[in-house]
């Protein structure tokens, strides 16, 4: 697709979907990351290159203990499953994760290197997982990188030791559920990204509002400040 390989979601409204269908929070979240599963056939059909979910940041950390046990939980549970292995697979996909990883489990930071390894090989696309990501975290261990290979603190030795490394800025960025702000998200990345907000709640988000973002992508004129 003309000018768009890289398409990035801020996958938000799980909780007000929720509450709209008297579905307990959690099953909002559980439909949520179906919904995250579904997207991956529908950019694989047109044309998409990479593709970025904002699964956990790093502010989610400050939520009450109970949201954050059933949360992981939960997408400890679902990443164990089979079906979005099964979709990246079917889409000649590779994986990647970006976030710092440590604070995870054990058992979560295994299954995510099960689906990286797994996925390795495959070239048809990328599918990017941020899990305890924050943009400005990754800038400051990036700089730490940086600085301890001696580098020249220059954008493109910052650029290449970001989470993202080798991997092209997005060039839109999606956000559901009607909030206009990027809540650190991909901060260095992001510096000339195009957004699309959304009025959708991310669970009831699928191939019609897909294209309707990429269609007011593909209307607009980038200058990049020239």
């Amino acid at each position: 697709m003309t000018d768009l390989v890289h398409v990035a979601f801020i996958m938000d409204g799980n909780s007000t979907w929720a509450k709209k269908n008297n579905k307990a929070i959690m099953d909002g979240y559980l439909e949520g990351m179906r919904t995250m599963t579904n997207v991956i056939p529908l950019a694989k059909n047109l044309g998409l290159k990479y593709v970025t979910f904002y699964a956990f940041s790093s502010e989610n950390w400050g939520r009450p203990k109970k949201w954050l046990f059933n949360f992981m939980k939960l997408i400890t549970k679902f990443l164990n499953g089979n079906d979005m292995i099964t979709k990246a697979l079917e889409a000649n996909a590779r994986v990647n994760v970006i976030g710092d990883l440590s604070k995870l489990s054990a058992e979560f930071q295994n299954i995510l290197k099960e689906y990286v390894a797994k996925t390795i090989d495959n070239q048809g696309m990328t599918i990017q997982l941020a899990i305890n990501y924050g943009g400005r975290d990754e800038i400051v261990r990036a700089a730490r990188k940086v600085s301890k290979l001696g580098l020249e603190f220059t954008e493109e030795n910052i650029s290449d030791n970001l989470d993202t490394g080798g991997i092209p800025d997005p060039e839109l960025i999606i956000r559901t559920s009607g909030k206009q702000r990027i809540s650190n998200f991909l901060l260095w990345q992001a510096s000339y990204s195009e957004f699309y907000f959304s009025d959708v709640l991310w669970p009831d988000f699928g191939e019609l509002e897909l294209q309707n973002a990429i269609n007011e992508f593909l209307s607009r004129k980038r200058t990049y400040g020239k």
